[in-house]
């Protein structure tokens, strides 16, 4: 398995987790090959979303798709990283 992990600057939590089911859990229950998916809670203005994927494969193309922007929301970073273990 393997992780698509983007940090975020997040300007209002609050407004960001109203919009995270329309703007992104929609989106993503839907991409192939999806396994899990974790918003984390921002800490100092930062969130992480951990996303992962069957394979490095469909990590890869979700990695490529075209996200439509959050308002107040910014990304920092993404990175596509194996999954070593899981419980």
């Amino acid at each position: 398995m393997y992780a698509i992990v983007t940090n975020v600057r997040v300007e209002n939590p609050d407004e960001a987790r109203l919009l995270l089911p329309q703007a992104r859990e929609a989106l993503v229950s839907r991409a192939p090959g999806i396994v899990s998916a974790y918003w984390l809670e921002p800490i100092g203005g930062i969130g992480t979303s951990v996303l992962v994927f069957e394979t490095k494969e469909y990590a890869e193309e979700a990695a490529k798709y075209p996200v439509p922007p959050m308002p107040g929301v910014t990304q920092l970073d993404l990175t596509i990283r194996e999954v070593f273990a899981h419980v």
